[in-house]
Parts: structure tokens; C-alpha cells; sequence
């Protein structure tokens, strides 16, 4: 998911050059981490809440799907719809067998942590994918229009409950004992919203007028600053806990770099709907960021990326010390 959110940020950078290998080193890794995939579920069980990691395969898909449908000819067209379509059939199957068993258990919405808003951020990016697509499919405007409207709408709000499940969580009983680096998410996937909703206004089937466009200016305004407050304890943790790092150790953690990239992404779109100048340089800035952490993450694991890639979600077992 990173390299595939890293191919869309080397362009603005001035390096457009990277584009194309990077979506083909995104999907070469997401063909990876799906072939594992299925072992990963097994190997958890039956629990619904250890199980949302598996909601990055569908977030990468339409990130690839995403990166693929901008390039023209009919191949990457039909290539671009399979893959989003892929990734909606994925992500109702895991709203099915994750999300709705915890939703009529009670009790277990008292374990939200940062891997839950994987949840949401699969909406997110299945949004995403389906405006890609009606921004290549003129004649199916209306409907993937509206379709995208939807999934996207459905997926702030399920951001919304979500956040608010994981501060209701920190607040009585801190961080604890859940896992670390998916924290990141938490701000992200604010990001990601603001980003979700400006691609949909691209291409949402009535007439954009000044009022409409600035409520979609307005909600992900409101939903990128939510991001950046979730931002600020998840970045002065990190600062921390690097701080005590002595040497590098284990598996690199995705979420900083991801989190990081769509956070820039939000901050683009949000820009572009507002028109406010310190809006694109926070987006400048973190879409350097992001590439830095790309490039940092590649250089200090690449000998060890085999074994990085087969066990990719790992990372969302490995609790807060």
C-alpha cells in the first residue's frame, strides 16, 4: 500500500519518472501478501477483531487499481476494473465476517484500537477506486458516480464512529496492550477521507456549483483536521519511542508510511476545494515525508524484503510494550 500511495506522490515531487515501477513493485508485493493471506486467517482463527489486517489487501488493490486506470488504452481499463471490482468483493466479504459480528457483540466494541480503521479506510479506497473508474467511463458517469458518492459517505461516517470508539478506549484504559504502529492509521485514514471526498467531487453526477462544492470542501476540511489532531499524540509517541531506539530490529511497520501518504493526499484535495496556501505546503511537506520514509524503510530492510513480505501483517499482533 505505501509503494502504491509513493507512485502517486513522485509526480507532484518532480519525479514522475518513478511512477510506473513503483505501481508495478506495489502490485508485485499485494500479489504476495494476498498468496499469504489466506494462511494468515487460518492461523488466527475465529476471532473477528485479530482479523482486520486482512482489510490491507483490499486498500492496496484500488490503490493499484487507482494508479492503473490513469494510464490509457483498453488493457489498463479492463485491468483497472477487475482489480477494483476485486477489491469491493473483498471488502464485503470482511464487512460480513468482521465487522457485523462485532457490531452484535457489545461488549467487543470495547477493544477498538488503530487497526480498526482499516475498516473504514477499505471504504475509503473502494470510493476511490470507483471515481477512477468514472473518470475513464463517461457513459457510466451517473452511476459510478453516485456509486462512489455512496461508498465514500459511508465510509466518513464509519470513520467517525470508529474514532470515537478508539478515544472512548484510550481514555478509560490508555494504549495498553494493543498494537503500536497501527495507530498511524487513526490519522491516515482522516486523510484518506478528505482525499476520498475531493476525488468524489471530480465526478459526482450533478452540476457543481459554487454552494456544493464548497460542502465538499467543508467536510474534508472538517474530517482531514480530525486527522491531524489524531495526528499529533500518534506522531509525539513515535518521536518517543525512536528517541529510545538503540539499533534496528525486526520488521518495518507500514502504517507510518502509508498514513503518511494519504494524509498528503487529503491535504491535495483539500487544498484544491478550499484554496488554502497552508493547506498545500502541509500536503507538500508530508508527501515528502513520505517518500523519505519509503525510501528509509527500503534502504535499512531491503535484504530482508522476502521475508517482510510474507509476513506483512504480522505487525498488527505485536502489542504496546
Amino acid at each position: 500500500m505505501a509503494t502504491g500511495v509513493a507512485s502517486q506522490l513522485v509526480g507532484p515531487a518532480g519525479m514522475g519518472w518513478l511512477k510506473v515501477p513503483l505501481l508495478f513493485g506495489a502490485a508485485v508485493i499485494a500479489v504476495a501478501v494476498i498468496g499469504s493471506g489466506a494462511l494468515v486467517s487460518r492461523r488466527r482463527g475465529s476471532d473477528p477483531a485479530a482479523r482486520f489486517g486482512e482489510f490491507t489487501i483490499p486498500i492496496g488493490a484500488t490503490v493499484i487499481g487507482s494508479g492503473v486506470a490513469q494510464f490509457g488504452g483498453s488493457v489498463p481499463a479492463i485491468g483497472a476494473v477487475a482489480i477494483v471490482t476485486s477489491a469491493w468483493i473483498y471488502t464485503g466479504f470482511l464487512m460480513a465476517s468482521v465487522v457485523f459480528p462485532l457490531i452484535s457483540s457489545t461488549p467487543g466494541l470495547g477493544a477498538a484500537d488503530g487497526t480498526w480503521f482499516l475498516a473504514p479506510a477499505a471504504l475509503l479506497s473502494d470510493g476511490i477506486g470507483v471515481a477512477a473508474l468514472a473518470g475513464k467511463h463517461p457513459n457510466y458517469l451517473a452511476v459510478l458516480g453516485w456509486l462512489a458518492f455512496g461508498v465514500v459517505a459511508v465510509g466518513a461516517v464509519s470513520y467517525l464512529l470508529v474514532a470515537g470508539l478508539a478515544a472512548a478506549r484510550v481514555a478509560a484504559r490508555g494504549v495498553e496492550g494493543t498494537p503500536a504502529a497501527p495507530w498511524w492509521i487513526a490519522a491516515g485514514c482522516g486523510g484518506l477521507s478528505a482525499a476520498a471526498i475531493g476525488r468524489t467531487s471530480e465526478v459526482f453526477p450533478i452540476n457543481h456549483g459554487a454552494e456544493l462544492l464548497h460542502v465538499f470542501g467543508f467536510a474534508a476540511l472538517a474530517l482531514w483536521v480530525l486527522g491531524s489532531v489524531a495526528l499529533v499524540p500518534v506522531l509525539a509517541g513515535s518521536i518517543r519511542y525512536l528517541a529510545r531506539l538503540r539499533h534496528l530490529a525486526g520488521r518495518p511497520s507500514w502504517p507510518p508510511t502509508f498514513s503518511t501518504g494519504v494524509y498528503a493526499l487529503g491535504a491535495g484535495q483539500v487544498s484544491r476545494l478550499v484554496g488554502a496556501p497552508i493547506v498545500a505546503a502541509v500536503a507538500t511537506a508530508a508527501g515528502a515525508a513520505t517518500i523519505f520514509l519509503w525510501v528509509l524503510t527500503l534502504v535499512a530492510y531491503a535484504p530482508r524484503l522476502p521475508g517482510l513480505v510474507r509476513g506483512s501483517q504480522r505487525e498488527f499482533d505485536e502489542p504496546v510494550a
